[in-house]
């Protein structure tokens, strides 16, 4: 993965709960390394678009901070999904 993911200025937003944060995000990058192994739609360069989207939507949405591992977990696993059915729409 690329080393850019989130910036010092981005973990600066979350203030005394940069850490929780960061364990947050770590939390969606498993779930979705894991999903990755499901389908082989997932190459390189499309998890690794999908993972910087997921980076931004992490900056976007401060519910995601709050969420449960479960509730992670099953965002990733979500989007992941409609992705992929949006991929065998097209074929």
């Amino acid at each position: 993965m690329r080393p850019h993911l989130v910036v010092v200025a981005d973990m600066d937003t979350f203030e005394d709960e940069a850490e929780y944060a960061a364990d947050q995000f770590n939390s969606m990058l498993y779930a979705a390394a894991e999903a990755f192994q499901e389908n082989e739609y997932w190459t390189f360069a499309n998890a690794e678009a999908f993972i910087e989207e997921l980076s931004s939507a992490w900056l976007r949405e401060p519910a995601l901070i709050e969420a449960e591992p479960e509730e992670l977990d099953d965002y990733v696993r979500q989007l992941i999904r409609r992705i992929e059915q949006e991929q065998d729409g097209d074929e």
